[in-house]
């Protein structure tokens, strides 16, 4: 399948993923998304038993999985205006990390 021109072609599977056939944001988001959900019902159960320092370990866990995901992006989008896709996507996933932190809070009674 022709490459587009926001993603780079590579020949690993792994990297396939990332950069192949369902393009650049779908699999970012994807990865995104799933590393939310994992702090959203890992955090839950840690909030619900008291446990806050696996709590906080996931928060610091997430943000860094973010951190990396971002880098991730800078490194294979290849379109016009890097700097303001890496922006945008980097405070969507800042706003989404703190309200899955939140609503994770909520366990808390």
């Amino acid at each position: 399948m022709p490459q587009g021109p926001q993603t780079k072609s590579t020949s690993s599977p792994g990297r396939h993923f990332i950069a192949g056939d369902l393009r650049l944001a779908i699999s970012y988001w994807l990865l995104y998304l799933s590393g939310a959900a994992l702090l959203f019902f890992a955090g839950s159960w840690a909030v619900d038993s008291d446990n806050w320092v696996v709590f906080s370990g996931l928060v610091a866990i997430q943000l860094a999985y973010t951190f990396v995901l971002i880098l991730g992006i800078r490194s294979g989008y290849q379109g016009p205006q890097k700097w303001k896709v890496i922006s945008r996507t980097s405070s969507v996933f800042m706003i989404i990390n703190i309200l899955v932190g939140i609503s994770t809070l909520g366990f808390v009674y």
